[in-house]
């Protein structure tokens, strides 16, 4: 038996056209987590799973700039970046 690739595509939220695609990611982002694309940080909003074309949408946002904060530029595709202690 061949293990067939997992397909996950990126898109932009209530758009027709993908940004990006990849396959076998070593994990998958979740709903909430933040993602360093196309120079830009996009929020993911929804995650749907087609089983029988193993293909797993992640859907997104683009997250609105703050003034204080700026993006930072990394080797990794992900760049998960937690604000825990944010307006606290």
């Amino acid at each position: 038996m061949s293990k067939e690739a997992v397909k996950v595509i990126l898109w932009e939220e209530n758009q027709k056209d993908f940004l990006k695609k990849f396959y076998d990611l070593q994990f998958i982002p979740r709903i909430g987590e933040e993602i360093y694309l196309k120079k830009d940080n996009w929020i993911v909003t929804r995650i749907e799973h087609d089983i029988e074309v193993n293909e797993i949408n992640v859907y997104m946002e683009l997250k609105k700039k703050d003034k204080q904060h700026k993006g930072t530029k990394g080797s990794s595709l992900w760049e998960e970046q937690t604000h825990q202690n944010d307006g606290l």
